[in-house]
């Protein structure tokens, strides 16, 4: 993944609550030291507030990461699906 590329990850949790945040990659390790987590690592710089974030973590490590940006399109699904909209480095999940 690219150094200095938006990024957001997200997870859907069950069918009514999507937790998300978005940052700036700040490396992607290539030595792997051990086999947990996802295969392609990245480091993010938060957005929000990384102590938020880091005290509001849950459902485990597997978000699913895009690049950019794409709060504006998770409001627009989420208000259609009726899902809640969670920004994990913004508030208390």
């Amino acid at each position: 993944m690219r150094v200095g590329q938006k990024v957001t990850q997200a997870i859907l949790i069950g069918t009514d609550s999507l937790l998300y945040f978005t940052g700036e990659v700040i490396e992607a390790p290539v030595k792997i030291e051990d086999n947990r987590g996802c295969r392609t690592k990245i480091n993010v710089k938060v957005d929000g507030n990384v102590t938020t974030l880091w005290k509001n973590w849950s459902n485990g490590l597997h978000r699913q990461t895009v690049y950019g940006d794409i709060t504006k399109d998770l409001q627009r699904f989420c208000r259609y699906k009726e899902i809640k909209l969670i920004d994990e480095a913004a508030a208390q999940v």
